[in-house]
């Protein structure tokens, strides 16, 4: 009798995380992971994401056009961002001028912005696949 094979350990489902709790979301959203599985990276580098889950093979985009949702949401973070900036500007420098203020504040927000890409886009699929889950 030939003995049956065994998964390597990197086969295996960890136990531990999977399904992953509810409670997990925003843990899984800030560290910019999969939001089925919450262990895939969706992002290979600063701003190139990956199609598919490295982890569970779920597919990212899933139409064209599928991540216009995600520019409201780049919208919300920028304005608060530029807003922000723009009020700690005219904290610091009370004499300066509010446009003033607030040009200061975008030019504040500009590195800040490959960051609200990504969390746009990782928040609007949390949000697709809170509102739409993928079937079976």
């Amino acid at each position: 009798m030939t003995p049956l094979p065994v998964a390597a350990k990197s086969d295996r489902p960890r136990v531990d995380a999977w399904p992953p709790r509810k409670r997990w979301w925003v843990v899984g959203l800030l560290k910019l992971r999969c939001p089925l599985c919450r262990r895939g990276r969706i992002f290979r580098g600063a701003i190139t994401m990956n199609t598919q889950c490295p982890e569970c093979r779920f597919v990212f985009q899933r139409e064209p056009g599928y991540f216009l949702g995600s520019l409201v949401i780049a919208y919300v973070l920028a304005l608060a961002g530029v807003t922000a900036f723009a009020f700690m500007a005219h904290a610091v420098f009370p004499a300066l001028d509010w446009e003033w203020a607030f040009f200061t504040g975008f030019v504040l927000y500009l590195p800040v912005l490959p960051a609200g890409f990504r969390y746009a886009r990782a928040a609007w699929m949390y949000f697709d696949h809170w509102l739409d889950p993928p079937g079976p």
